[in-house]
């Protein structure tokens, strides 16, 4: 990867709608060119999806939550992260050193959700033993950028 291509993907790190005009001009090539090396980034994987990014309090999705869970490694363990990755609630599923088998990152409109999805539906999963919650009072930095 060149010194063009990281300055290309800082940009649509920062604004993945930023026109092609706008975009050629700061990296100094042709809009074609421009075009064909997001094309090619895109192709080989390095951008896999460009999706807005949406404020969750303004939508009412004031808790955040972290989760650790431990599994029963006698039971399907493939069955459960498929099962948890389709979760509305659920935002990252990790599958972590440690004590713990898996940290999940969730988000709730409030803690009377966040109780009813890990009792209703976390803790009724066969492959769960056990959960450890810990909710979020406030964040101070969350981004998806990468340091390029």
């Amino acid at each position: 990867m060149d010194k063009i291509e990281r300055k290309l993907l800082t940009l649509l790190q920062q604004d993945g709608r930023r026109p092609s005009v706008d975009l050629a001009k700061d990296i100094g090539l042709s809009v074609s060119a421009t075009n064909e090396r997001v094309r090619k980034l895109i192709d080989q994987g390095i951008v896999r999806k460009v999706e807005a990014v949406l404020d969750p309090e303004k939508l009412g999705m004031s808790v955040t939550a972290f989760l650790y869970v431990d599994l029963d490694y006698s039971k399907d363990e493939q069955e459960f992260v498929l099962a948890i990755s389709n979760m509305a609630q659920v935002l990252e599923v990790h599958h972590v050193t440690g004590a713990h088998s898996y940290l999940i990152k969730v988000r709730c409109r409030s803690t009377k959700e966040l109780n009813e999805f890990i009792s209703q539906s976390l803790k009724q999963m066969d492959q769960v033993v056990s959960t450890e919650t810990q909710i979020v009072l406030e964040t101070a930095k969350e981004t998806l950028a990468l340091p390029l």
